[in-house]
């Protein structure tokens, strides 16, 4: 793995773990202290899992497979954001 890929994984977790703890507050529950960090680790985790899965598929099924993870992340990537937009704009 370079330092492109190891920056967007990193990046892609931090959002994919922003996103976990917005859908939690979303149905009230609290995701804060170890249990962010639980998060944060079980999200890195799965990123890591699925680059690798993807390298053992055969090549005309890493496009679909890639898209649909993408899809997920995107998802969860988007409520990470706003989550973390109100959270630093205090509101």
């Amino acid at each position: 793995m370079n330092g492109t890929e190891a920056g967007t994984a990193a990046l892609i977790t931090f959002l994919v773990t922003q996103g976990v703890k917005a859908l939690f507050k979303l149905f009230g529950k609290d995701v804060s202290g170890g249990a962010a960090a639980f998060v944060a680790i079980f999200a890195g985790a799965v990123v890591f899992f699925f680059n690798g899965l993807v390298a053992l598929l055969p090549p005309e099924q890493q496009q679909a497979f890639t898209a649909a993870f993408g899809f997920i992340a995107a998802v969860l990537g988007a409520f990470g954001v706003h989550y973390t937009y109100k959270h630093v704009a205090g509101k």
